[in-house]
This record gives C-alpha cells, structure tokens and sequence, in this order.
C-alpha cells in the first residue's frame, strides 16, 4: 500500500529536522546553519551542515543531503516506507496501522531490526502469558493486584513475569531464531563459549522479575523494564532495565507515551511522572496523559519528542525529599529550552503519586493534578527553604542569592516584579536592592553567554574559526561563468514566483547543462501540484543519487536579497548565447564520430578545425571564469 503523498507532507512538516539529526550529531550554530562532524565519513573538520529554515542536510565533503527522510534512510539503512514510520515514532506522531505496517512488516521481513522487533512482540506475548495464565506467575500476578493493579490494567499493558529459569532461550530455539538477532536483541547474556549450539551460550537477561514492556510511539514493544520479585539479595538491582539495541535507544523513550500521546495532543498538555508504576496508578486514576522517563534524567531528545505534543508540561514528582531533588534537576534541564509552560504538582503528606491515589482516592488525585500545582520559582521558593533557618541572617541571604539566581532566567518582567516583591516582603529588604542585585545577575550571565559562544568546549574548541574556514573550501566550487548563472537563475525560479514565471514564458529556454535542465522539468511537476515552494519537499521528487546531491548543495545556497530584474536578465542572456554554441558542438561531436567511423580523414580534419573554432568562441565567452 502506498503511503499517501498527503500523510508524508503532514509527518514532514511537524517534525524539525534538528531534533531528528541532533540525536545523532553534536551540532553548533554559525550564521543560519548548524554544523557538525558528517556521520557518513570520518573527518577531523565539521562539513555537515542542516539548515533549520529549508529543513535540509548537506555534507560539503561526501556531498550527501537530503531531508529528514534521507537522513534517518542514510544513517540507518532503512527503506523509505521504514524511515517514514522512524520519523513519526521519534517525534510522537500517530500513524494509521495500515502504514505503519509498511515500515513494519516490511522491516521484519527484509531487515535485522525488523527480525528484533518481531522477537521483542513474541517475548511479550510469552512473560503475559506466563503472569496471567500459569502457576509460576501467580505470585507476581498477587503482587501487582495488591499494588492496585487489576486485570484490565495488566491486560491493557501487557504486563508479564519473568521465571527463574531460561524460558525465553528455551522458546526461541524451538522458533529457529537466528543467533545473531537473539545476540543484539538485548533479551539474552551471552557465557563462555563452551556449549554445543550458539544458542546455548545464551542466558535470559530477565529472571524472577516482573516485566514492564517499553513501547515505541506506535505501540511497538521494543525493550523491558524487569522489577525483581524478591530484594533480600540487595547486590540484585529492584530494576533491571534492557540494554541499548539497534530498535531501542533510552534517550529518545517515554514510557506510556504511546497511549497517552492521543490525550497530550488534545489538551497540549503532558505530565512528567519519576517511574512507571507512578504513571500506571495515574492511568488507573483517569490522568491518561502521564508519561516517564527511563529510569535518568530527562534528555533534550525526550524534551524535543514532548515538545512537538504539548505547550504544557507538569513534573509529578514523588513528595519526599529525594523527588523534590529529581524536580530540581527536571527543571534546570527543561527552562533552558523555554518551550513549554511548566509547573510543578503539589503532591500532599511526600507521598509519591501511587500513594496519593491508595491514601486519598482517584477522584481527589485528579483534582490535585488538575489544581495543586505552582510554578517553577515558587516550587524554588519552597525548595531551597528546606534545611534552612530563615530566622538566621546567613539563611536569609544565601536564600535570597538562590532565589534571584533562578529568576535571572526568567523572561517574563512582570513574573519577576510578583518574586521580588515576595522576597521583598519577607525579609523586609528593599524592592530597589535586590532589583539591583537580580539586574548584576543577569549582566554576568549576558557575559558568560556571549564568552560561551566565543569558546565552544570540548571538540568544537575554536569552531567558529573552523567552520568559517570549511564553509570558503567548500561552499565556493569552481564553476564556470555560464553554470554560476544556471545555478543562481534556478534557485531564484524556485523561491520566487515571479522569476518562475518570467523564465517560463521565455520560447525555447533551455538549461546549457542536463542536470540543471531535469531540476527544471523536475520543478515544472512540482507547481503543477504545489504553489508554494518547499525545499524539503522537492528533494523527494529527485530520485538520482547524483541528481539528488546536487539538488541539495542548491538549495542550501544563500544568496542575498531578492533578485533584480537586472541579475535575471544577466543570466537568461548568458544562457541563452552560450546555448546554441554548446549545440553546435553537440552536433559536431556526433558527426566527428561518424566520420572516424567512416574512416573518413579529409571531412574528419574538417570538423575537428570547425569544433576547434567554436571552443575558442566558447573559452572568449568565459574569459571571467575562474
């Protein structure tokens, strides 16, 4: 079935290309680009370039380019119909199960991730079975009942048990499994290699544990988070969760987001839970669009996927002192992005969400996630109170200081002034002094902002000067007069209707070379579907690998302004006195050949002195080439 051209322009448009190639290379702004290493060569100077605007890559070195389809295709090996179906899961994006089975099914069949994923679908499948059907699971099944899980929960989730014995390796030998899939799957832990099959140098990873499977966007279950049954053994972490695999990257992960995005997008609002079991009493409770993170902080990956769902984000931490140190850290990670409203829950008596929903019931949980929260500085202003005296004038300052160090980010005048005046008020200090002391603050931070784009760390040290010397090398090749004139009238005809329209009206205009004519008939399709132009979305119309990357160096171009009526007219007639010239000697070409064929000298000196002339008119006609 083929994915409807509609459905690729709405998954192409909400997501950002940079939140796409940033989970894979370190860039760093210059101008309007971001750069950074290429990921398809080794290299010891930044040539990777993506333009945010036009929402394109390009390598100035390798020449490889495209959009973010082309990117998640080059650096994962994927098909078209795969890369589709990954863009829409890395971003949150709800697809149609008939679609995503192109990526899917397609995957299983023809790929070694397809082969994991399938793998992963039949482990869960067998630890459900297991917990809910099986004497051996009884015990965990008692378990998660008296955490107030019932059945429809457990169901709903698909959550399993894990047994003390190798099931897992004992089920997939008898499904033929290749060993280098089970290998890279993360399920198993590989022993000496002593036994007499592969497979049974394998052990299960998950023992005695009951098991959370952990979705993609889509449903897809693609790793595990294993709770151990019995902690006496306290060198046994209480979770083990699987390990990176090539399906399973726990920096672009939330757990639940695949059932709660539906309820994110229609209220723009997301809440951050610290763990599952967190999430699940929410879920039970009738709070649909909590979602977790795996087991670490939240990483701008994670920031990025919520941010194309929600406008507002609320930290559900647990109450105690341990989750108001995770809110704390939560929330230095995600201000600095400033794209959500944040606020933080209240949560009674620091208990953690599950007992708030045992202690007080469902209906009182939701209405404290629906109306005990507070912003950030006021959850700053409760924070660091703790373990202080504030009766104690050393307290009181080095309060006051942490207070203002937190309002120096934020934007908003007015949310400043309302903080001020509280500090004001409560230690009787004046509104105008510590107005004073918050603006020094904030010169300070302007300063180390500006030093810190000046002096980039680690291996982007010196990297504007670095980049500054790339983009001369290699944004500036050695075209000739006449294709600098192709180049630029293309790239006007694109991006400005006008020019399109004067060139088209144009009788007999051609480009001089090929690649630059196809673009043309390329972009004429185009408009006869699309008004408007979109750099992202012409390059999937260009199928030609070498077409293609020339397309992209195009389109990255950055020429200044809009076009002159004189720069355009400049161009036409430099293209259209250099095209006849370059058919006369496409003519000649052809009848030198048949002359030589012919072994005819006499005619064939001829030609050759007629294709002689002719190149010297062309070379008089690019004396200001360089």
């Amino acid at each position: 079935m083929r994915i409807p051209p509609e459905l690729i322009d709405q998954v192409r448009s909400e997501v950002n290309i940079l939140d796409i190639v940033s989970q894979k290379v370190q860039l760093h702004k210059s101008g309007k680009n971001w750069f950074g290493f290429c990921p398809f060569h080794p290299e010891t100077t930044p040539s990777f370039s993506v333009n945010e605007q036009k929402q394109i890559f390009n390598c100035f070195s390798c020449h490889r380019g495209g959009n973010v389809f082309k990117f998640v295709m080059e650096t994962e090996g994927l098909t078209f119909p795969e890369a589709f179906q990954k863009v829409a899961e890395m971003s949150g994006i709800t697809l149609d199960p008939k679609y995503t089975q192109l990526g899917t099914l397609n995957a299983t069949e023809s790929s070694e991730n397809g082969k994991i994923i399938s793998l992963y679908a039949q482990a869960t499948q067998l630890y459900h079975h297991i917990l809910v059907n099986t004497e051996l699971g009884q015990e965990a099944l008692d378990y998660l009942h008296q955490r107030g899980l019932q059945d429809d929960m457990i169901n709903e989730f698909n959550l399993g048990f894990a047994p003390t014995t190798d099931i897992l390796k004992n089920f997939v030998k008898e499904k033929q499994i290749n060993y280098q899939v089970l290998r890279k799957s993360g399920l198993f832990v590989e022993r000496s290699a002593n036994a007499d099959t592969p497979v049974d140098n394998l052990n299960d990873r998950f023992k005695d544990r009951v098991m959370f499977p952990i979705n993609d966007a889509n449903g897809h279950p693609i790793a595990f988070s294993g709770r151990a049954m019995h902690t006496e053994d306290k060198t046994v972490p209480k979770y083990l969760n699987s390990p990176e695999t090539p399906i399973f990257n726990k920096r672009r992960v939330l757990f639940n987001l695949d059932k709660a995005k539906a309820t994110i997008r229609q209220t723009k609002s997301v809440i951050l839970f610290e763990g599952f079991m967190d999430v699940l009493a929410a879920y039970r409770a009738g709070v649909k669009n909590g979602v977790a993170s795996m087991g670490t902080s939240l990483t701008d990956e994670q920031i990025g996927i919520l941010a194309h769902q929600a406008r507002k984000l609320s930290i559900c931490y647990d109450g105690d002192d341990p989750g108001q140190n995770a809110t704390k850290r939560a929330l230095e990670i995600i201000r600095p992005s400033d794209r959500f409203d944040l606020e933080v829950v209240s949560l009674p008596d620091k208990l953690d969400p599950d007992e708030v929903v045992k202690k007080y019931g469902e209906e009182k949980f939701r209405e404290i996630v629906k109306n005990q929260h507070e912003t950030p500085l006021s959850f700053f202003m409760h924070f660091y109170a703790r373990n202080r005296n504030l009766e104690n004038e050393n307290d009181q300052l080095a309060y006051i200081s942490d207070i203002l160090k937190e309002l120096v980010t934020v934007k908003d005048p007015i949310e400043r002034d309302l903080y001020l005046n509280r500090l004001a008020s409560k230690f009787g200090v004046e509104y105008r002094n510590l107005e004073s002391q918050l603006q020094s603050l904030m010169a300070e931070q302007q300063t180390r902002e500006k030093t810190n784009q000046q002096t980039p760390e680690s291996e982007f040290a010196n990297y504007q000067k670095t980049i500054t010397t790339v983009t001369e090398s290699f944004e500036k090749p050695k075209y000739s007069r006449v294709e600098r004139a192709e180049r630029l009238l293309l790239y006007r005809m694109l991006h400005e209707r006008d020019v399109w329209f004067k060139v088209r009206e144009l009788e007999d205009f051609n480009f001089i070379h090929q690649s630059y004519q196809t673009l043309y008939l390329l972009a004429e399709e185009y408009f006869n579907h699309d008004e408007e132009f979109d750099d992202a979305k012409f390059l999937e119309m260009v199928s030609d690998d070498q077409l293609h990357s020339l397309a992209t160096e195009l389109l990255m171009e950055e020429y200044q302004g809009m076009a002159t009526d004189q720069e355009i007219e400049d161009c036409i007639s430099l293209i259209m006195n250099e095209y006849p010239l370059e058919e006369k000697i496409n003519r000649l070409d052809e009848k030198i050949k048949k002359a030589k064929r012919m072994n005819d000298s006499d005619n064939l000196m001829s030609l050759i002195m007629e294709k002689t002339n002719l190149l010297r008119q062309k070379d008089l006609m690019k004396s200001g080439d360089q």
